[in-house]
């Protein structure tokens, strides 16, 4: 395997571990509102470790060879999901929880990509969790991701449908009906 390679690969990790914990766990806002449904955060946390070390194992043991493409497409997806999600939690400024939590006067934000789809970051997050197990060409990383984390993050997202509606009430299913859940112009 390229030294080099490898070399980069463990930098991206420790770069991504830095990276998930500032911005799942490190809020700019210390005011507290009502946290739904606490557990999805730790189990998708955990999960995302789980991830993470499933695409190094498959690295360190089981891929003898690096197709380059791969990785330059998963490069690239990255890049585009942590810009995304970084717009996301620009827009959501101190409104942003990690938590599914509605803050007291919160406001509806309909702006910035909450034009485009209701639940952006689950949209780059999933981008970027199957972005990363291209990276190191982590097909079987790929498959969980694609069929356990996603199924969970999807799940999450109903919970925070949910609590939202409770919240805003007629102003977001209003929201509900004309931007679509996840998946820029699309009705899904």
């Amino acid at each position: 395997m390229d030294k080099l390679f490898t070399y980069a690969f463990i930098f991206f990790l420790i770069s991504l571990v830095i990276y998930r914990i500032k911005s799942c766990f490190i809020t700019r806002d210390k005011t507290h509102g009502e946290i739904s449904k606490a557990w999805t955060l730790y189990v998708l946390s955990i999960m995302h470790l789980i991830i993470g070390v499933i695409a190094t194992i498959e690295y360190f043991w089981f891929i003898n060879y690096i197709d380059y493409r791969v990785t330059i497409f998963g490069l690239v997806f990255f890049s585009i999901a942590v810009a995304g999600r970084y717009w996301a939690l620009d827009t959501l400024g101190k409104c942003h929880s990690p938590q599914i939590e509605i803050k007291e006067d919160q406001p509806l934000i309909t702006s910035g990509p909450y034009r485009l789809v209701r639940h952006p970051i689950y949209f780059f997050t999933i981008i970027e969790v199957l972005s990363c197990t291209l990276i190191p060409n982590a097909y079987f990383a790929f498959s969980v991701t694609l069929f356990f984390y996603t199924p969970l993050l999807l799940l999450r997202l109903f919970f925070e449908e949910k609590a939202l509606i409770h919240i805003f009430g007629s102003a977001y299913l209003k929201y509900k009906e004309t931007v679509p859940c996840l998946i820029p112009f699309s009705k899904w």
